[in-house]
Formats: structure tokens, sequence, C-alpha cells
């Protein structure tokens, strides 16, 4: 249907449409990148042949077929560019529904910071390293909440402005790279190693704490497996809404995320394996992936109770009704009110029971590798947070050193 052809330095997509035959350059001497476009043109050729994409009049047919229909001719590189211009042209090519609600918003809110402090009629190749350089000072010096905002919060904040600078320069909108790469980030602060709720309450007791460290060291709380059971047991007890207290048992038993209980299935809880299915999103930019973890009999036995006599029917597993599901927002205030007025409230939040769950498999000495696969951590700063958790391997080790 389609053929790559190598022209100089970069390769061609060559295609017949309607007896004519077209070419179009993918702008890549790699040959693996121009497959990738060469599959991506033939899939838009066949949607135009079975009637169910209109290439428009007039149209540059290589670039509207290799642009997924967004360009119907190429950019103009317009010279002079400023921070906001660019910044509203990528906007209006990505628009809602295109990247995930919470990509969006964080995206929104990067780049406000960024026109804000960097100038938004600013010329887009004024912003030198210096210019980038100083908004780190100028980010790191503020507080939000009573703390200063941490190094990775800004490092996040750039590489946002990266992205966009670097997908303007691709599509011709600036005629240079991001020039970021010599940039100096304030020392980063580690956070607070994972501790018990009796270390944690034996620390603040004691005193000399602001209150943000001492915000800090419960943001680093984790329950053992007793204390984990206490908390079901009184959300069971409590007049929440009848997905909550499964909402938090599944939370508590596979380490899930939030969000990836907001997505579940009624079908990702698979009874004929025993297992759960998470529908993941930090793994992989490009695509939604997948992590399995086994139903603990008592998962089990929730989930099969809420599924016969609570569940409001629809796809979701967890929903406010059969074709409403979870907001964040809805269900952050329903653990807040599952938990008003006991000893448990003072729980951040759900992610406490992916904290749990990790630190729990940690301390019981269960192989890094199975950890990972559960919970689906990929690098070495999280793995290093729970570390100090499995003291059966370091006792074994030392002992085996110096005799026990």
């Amino acid at each position: 249907m389609a053929s790559l052809e190598l022209r100089g330095r970069g390769y061609r997509v060559a295609f017949r449409l309607g007896g004519q035959k077209h070419q179009v350059a993918v702008k890549t001497a790699d040959r693996k990148e121009a497959e990738v476009c060469l599959a991506r043109l033939e899939e838009n050729l066949r949607l135009v042949e079975r009637g169910r994409l209109t290439i428009p009049d007039g149209a540059d047919v290589g670039l509207f077929l290799l642009s997924d229909g967004k360009l119907d001719r190429r950019v103009q590189a317009v010279k002079g560019m400023t921070l906001g211009q660019v910044v509203a042209v990528y906007r209006a090519t990505f628009t809602a529904g295109v990247k995930e609600k919470n990509t969006a918003l964080t995206e929104r809110i990067h780049l406000a910071h960024a026109e804000r402090v960097l100038g938004g009629q600013t010329p887009i190749l004024q912003l030198t390293a210096a210019a980038l350089q100083q908004y780190i000072e100028v980010r790191s010096a503020v507080t939000f909440r009573g703390r200063p905002i941490k190094p990775q919060t800004v490092k996040k904040e750039l590489a946002t402005l990266r992205y966009v600078w670097n997908w303007a320069f691709r599509n011709q909108h600036v005629g240079l790279r991001f020039p970021g790469a010599e940039l100096v980030f304030p020392k980063a602060k580690l956070k607070e190693p994972f501790r018990t709720l009796d270390q944690i309450a034996t620390a603040v007791a004691r005193g000399g704490l602001t209150a943000a460290q001492v915000q800090e060291l419960w943001d680093a709380l984790y329950l053992n497996s007793a204390e984990i059971g206490e908390v079901l047991e009184h959300v069971r007890r409590g007049d929440s809404p009848p997905w909550v207290y499964p909402f938090c048992a599944t939370a508590a038993h596979t380490g899930a995320r939030r969000s990836e209980l907001i997505r579940a299935r009624v079908d990702d809880f698979d009874f004929a394996n025993r297992v759960v299915v998470l529908r993941e999103k930090k793994r992989s930019k490009a695509a939604e992936t997948f992590r399995s973890v086994e139903m603990t009999p008592f998962l089990e036995r929730v989930a099969r109770e809420y599924f016969a006599s609570s569940h409001l029917g629809g796809v979701f597993a967890f929903a406010e009704g059969p074709k409403l599901p979870l907001a964040e927002a809805s269900c952050q205030y329903a653990f807040r009110r599952a938990v008003r007025g006991s000893k448990w409230a003072l729980l951040r939040g759900y992610h406490t029971f992916r904290h749990s769950f990790v630190s729990v498999l940690a301390a019981a000495g269960v192989d890094q590798r199975v950890i990972d696969e559960m919970s689906g951590h990929q690098t070495e700063e999280m793995r290093r947070r729970y570390r100090h958790l499995t003291p059966q391997v370091k006792r074994a080790a030392l002992f085996s050193a110096f005799g026990g």
C-alpha cells in the first residue's frame, strides 16, 4: 500500500491514492522511526478508503495522513514567537480529551508558572539558560503551605516547558531546541523514611518539631497488618457509600493507587484465577499498561459480597451510579468522612494503604522483585525509601560476617 524510500539523509513515504502517486518526507534518517511513520500513514490511508476519514480539499495529502488528520498544510515557522504564543499553539493542538485529565491540568499549572515568571510576552528565543536558571531561583524561593517548593517540583515544571518547547521545535514553530542542559537545582531533601504509628507518635510527643516537620512525619506513616485491619473494620462499620469499604480493602490488599481503583472495571476482579488486574498510567506515557496482584482470601470475600449485594451496576467496579464513575474529589471526601472523629483521622488518604502494603511486604522480607511487580515500582528512589524496612535481610548479612 505504501513504501519507504531513502532520499539523501532522510526517508520518504511513497503511496498511491485515487490513482495518483504521493510522497511525504518523514524527516528522519532512523529506519525504525520511519517504519513507525509508515505504519501510521497506512492505517490512516485505510480509514480514508473506508470513508471514515475525509481529506479536505486542497490539503497536503501526505502530511494530512501522516499527522492523523491534524494538519492539512505545512506549518510555517513563525519568527519571534513569544512564550505565550507557543503555549497557545500547543494548547490549541492538544485540545480537551487528547491527554489524560490529570496530565492536562498539571501541564496547565506548570505553563502558567512559566508564563508568569518568565513573561508570556518574552520572545521564546530570548529565554537562554541564564533566564531558566533565574526561573529556578525564583520558584525555589516560593513557599506553599508554609514549606518551600521542592526542587523536584521545579524540575517537573521545567520538564513540562522543555517538552512544549521541543514540540514547537519539531513542528517548526521555533528554530532552537530547549537550552537547559546545564541548569543547576537546589539540593533536594530526601523524604522521611516510612515509620510506624508508634514511632511517629513518640517523635511528635518528644517535641521540638515545627508543624511542617510533624506533617512530614505523618506523611511517612505506614500501618502494620493489624492496624490495616482496624482501619478497614472502622470503615466497614461506618455509614459511607457502599463502594468505600471495598475500595479501601482493595487499596490495602493490592497496593493500588487511587487513580487505578477509579479506573477499575468489574471484570478486573478475576475470581476464577483469584487476581485483581490494575490499570496503570505511570509506567508508560504512550499506552495504558496493566499489572496483576493476587487476591488475598480477605479481599476475595469482601469483593464477592460487594459485587453480589451492593454494586450499583455498570462497567466500573467502584462508581457513584451505573453510569457515573467516581471523581477524585468525591473519593477523597468519602475517605475523610469515613475516618472523621476517629483515631484514624490522621491518615492522609488512600495512599497510606499503598505505603503500608509495600512496607508490610518489605518488613516481612519479601523479595524486592516481587514487591516491584506487585506495586509497579520502577525507580531506585522508591525502593530506597522502603529498604530500611528489611531487617531480616540486613541482620542475616551482618551476623554472617560478625556472628550472631
